[in-house]
C-alpha cells in the first residue's frame, strides 16, 4: 500500500492532535523506511517484475525483518514503550497503532508475500491483482481520511496541498509506463519520497503556529 498509510496517519492525527504530523507519518511508514534501508544494505531483497500492473512491478522476495507480523508487533510495542515513557500514554498508543497499521493495510493489497514469522507463512489478500480496484480503494482511503481530518484543524490550505501532493504522486505512479528499476534505485526513490512527505508535514505545522 502507498498513500493508504498516510490516510491512517491523518486519522490518527485527528484523534491525537498534540502529536506532530511528521512523527505520525514516520510511524505509519516505519516498516517501509526500514525495508528500503535494509535493501540498500543488502539485508532484505526485492526485484523487478515486468508487468503492466503498476502495483506488481516490485517483487518482494525476502523481507523477514521489516515486513513480518512478528517484527511489526515488536516495533509497535517498542514505539509504545518509548513514547509512553518519554511523552504520554496517549502518544504511545497512537504511535504504536501507526506502526502496526502498516502491516494490516499491506495485508489487504499485497499478494502472498507478507510473512507472519520471519520469512515463513506468507499471506496477503491480493487486491493489487485488480489494479483499478486497488487504485480506487487506496485513493478513497485518502479522501475519507482527509474529510475526517480537515475539520479538526484551523488552517487547512497547507494540509490540503500535502494531501494533493500525495494524491498526485499516486496518480503518477499508477499511470507511469513500465520501466525497469533496480532495487537500489527503487529504495532511494522511495526513501526520498518519504523524506519529502515528512518534511511537508513538518513545515505545514511549523507555519501553522
Amino acid at each position: 500500500m502507498f498513500i493508504g498509510h498516510y490516510a491512517a496517519g491523518f486519522a490518527i492525527k485527528r484523534k491525537a492532535p498534540d502529536i506532530p504530523l511528521w512523527l505520525i507519518f514516520i510511524s505509519v511508514q516505519f516498516v517501509d523506511i526500514l525495508a528500503f534501508t535494509l535493501i540498500l544494505l543488502g539485508v532484505e531483497k526485492i526485484s523487478y517484475n515486468p508487468t503492466d500492473n503498476p502495483f506488481l512491478r516490485t517483487s518482494i522476495d525476502y523481507v523477514p525483518y521489516s515486513h513480518s507480523l512478528f517484527y511489526s508487533v515488536i516495533f509497535a510495542v517498542f514505539a509504545y514503550s518509548l513514547f509512553q515513557h518519554t511523552r504520554t500514554h496517549k502518544w504511545g498508543v497512537a504511535l504504536s497503532i501507526g506502526v502496526i497499521s502498516h502491516w494490516f493495510l499491506d495485508a489487504i493489497v499485497h499478494v502472498k508475500d507478507l510473512p507472519l514469522f520471519l520469512n515463513t507463512h506468507k499471506v496477503g489478500l491480493g487486491l493489487w491483482r485488480l489494479p483499478m480496484t486497488a487504485f480506487v480503494f487506496e485513493l478513497s482511503l485518502l479522501v475519507i481520511a482527509a474529510i475526517y481530518f480537515l475539520p479538526g484543524i484551523e488552517k487547512k490550505r497547507l494540509h490540503i496541498l500535502t494531501i494533493c501532493f500525495l494524491a498526485g504522486g499516486f496518480f503518477a505512479m499508477f499511470l507511469a509506463p513500465e520501466q525497469e528499476a533496480t532495487p537500489q534505485m527503487a529504495s532511494i526513490a522511495s526513501l526520498t519520497l518519504y523524506t519529502i512527505v515528512t518534511a511537508l508535514a513538518y513545515f505545514t505545522e511549523r507555519k501553522k503556529r
